[in-house]
C-alpha cells in the first residue's frame, strides 16, 4: 500500500527540523514524502504601480522557493533514497495545505510548530495549528530548538491521554504506527477530577473529592484502560496504564510526560464533554504549548486506516 507523508518546508532553518523525523518515517514505511511550500508574494514595493519590480521580484522569490525545493529533494534522496515530491502552490497557507492534504491523498503530516517567525511568536494559532484544525489525517508536531541542530525521531516510549471515549480513541491508530515502525511502547493515561455529584435536593451540581469517589473512580479509569491495553498487547505491543487524579488533565499529561521518560505524547484533539470539551484550545492546546516533546495529534472521527495497514505490512517484511 502506497504511504504519503507531508513535510510544509517554509524555506527557514526552524522548518527543516522536522526533515530528520519525516526522513525516518519514510524510510521505515517506504512511503513517497511531499516536500511542499506555499508561496507567498512579496508586499507591494514602496513604488508607483505598473512599474514591473513587484512582479520582477515575485518571479524572482518563485525561483528561489523552487531551487530551494529541488535542493531539499536532493537532500533527502542522498541521505536516505527517499522518493519526493515537490510542490510550490499558491493561496492561503492553512488552506492550501489542508486542500493537498486532501487531493493528494496524504497519510501524514509531519512539521514544526515554528517557521520563518521562529521563537518570536507563540505557534498556536499560526500556521501549525490551523493545520492541525483543518487536517483529517494525523500531523506529527515537533518543537524546534534555538540551540540544538535538527534530530532523528525518538519514540521508544509513548503517552497516549484518553478519556473513555470513543473520539478520544480515535489516536489509537495513529499511535499503532509508531509501535509497528519504532517498537514503541505505549503508557495509557486517564486524569480522574473532580466528580460531579447531583445533590438530592433542587440545588446545583457540585465537585468533590470525597476519598470513597475518587477511588471508585480510579478503578473504573483502570478497569477501562487495560481493557483497552488488552486489544494492543494481543498484537504484542508493550502496554502500560496509569492513572492520575488531578482537576487539571493538560498539567497532568504534563508532568506525568515529564517525569517518566515519555519521547512522544499522541493524542486526539476531541474527546468527551468530561474533559471540559477536549479540543484544540483545551487540553491537547494546553499539552502541546506545555511540552517540548514531539506530539502526535489527530482530529476524529476521520476514517483513518492507511497509515496501519502499511506499518503492518512493514512489520511482516521485517
Amino acid at each position: 500500500m502506497s504511504v504519503n507523508i507531508l513535510l510544509p518546508l517554509d524555506g527557514s532553518a526552524f522548518g527543516e527540523h522536522a526533515l530528520p523525523a519525516a526522513l525516518e518515517l519514510a524510510q521505515r514505511l517506504s512511503a513517497r514524502l511531499h516536500l511542499v511550500q506555499v508561496h507567498e508574494p512579496p508586499a507591494p514595493l514602496a513604488a508607483e504601480p505598473g512599474n514591473g519590480l513587484e512582479t520582477e521580484l515575485n518571479t524572482s522569490l518563485r525561483l528561489q522557493e523552487e531551487e530551494y525545493l529541488r535542493t531539499m529533494a536532493n537532500r533527502c534522496m542522498e541521505r536516505a533514497g527517499v522518493v519526493t515530491r515537490t510542490e510550490l502552490l499558491d493561496g492561503p497557507v492553512a488552506t492550501t495545505l489542508a486542500s493537498y492534504i486532501q487531493d493528494v491523498g496524504i497519510d501524514l503530516v509531519v512539521m514544526t510548530t515554528h517557521g520563518r517567525s521562529g521563537m518570536s511568536r507563540a505557534w498556536v494559532g499560526s500556521v501549525a495549528d490551523a493545520v492541525v484544525r483543518r487536517s483529517a489525517v494525523p500531523v506529527l508536531l515537533l518543537r524546534p530548538h534555538d540551540d540544538q541542530a535538527p534530530r532523528p525521531l525518538d519514540c521508544r516510549h509513548v503517552l497516549v491521554p484518553l478519556d473513555g471515549s470513543p473520539l478520544a480513541e480515535g489516536i489509537l491508530p495513529p499511535a499503532e504506527l509508531l509501535h509497528r515502525v519504532c517498537l514503541a511502547r505505549f503508557t495509557l493515561l486517564r486524569v480522574v477530577g473532580p466528580l460531579q455529584v447531583e445533590p438530592a435536593g433542587t440545588g446545583p451540581a457540585v465537585l468533590t473529592q470525597s476519598p470513597a469517589a475518587v477511588e471508585r473512580a480510579v478503578i473504573a479509569a483502570r478497569e477501562y484502560l487495560e481493557g483497552v491495553a488488552a486489544a494492543w498487547r494481543s498484537e504484542g505491543a508493550e502496554v502500560e496504564i496509569a492513572v492520575q487524579v488531578h482537576s487539571i488533565p493538560a498539567v497532568a499529561i504534563l508532568d506525568y510526560a515529564a517525569t517518566h521518560g515519555i519521547d512522544v505524547v499522541a493524542m486526539a484533539t476531541h474527546g468527551r464533554g468530561g474533559w471540559s470539551r477536549v479540543a484544540l484550545g483545551s487540553v491537547a492546546d494546553k499539552v502541546m504549548r506545555g511540552t517540548l516533546m514531539p506530539v502526535l495529534l489527530f482530529r476524529p472521527p476521520a476514517a483513518h486506516v492507511g497509515l496501519v495497514a502499511a506499518a503492518r505490512h512493514h512489520a511482516l517484511e521485517h
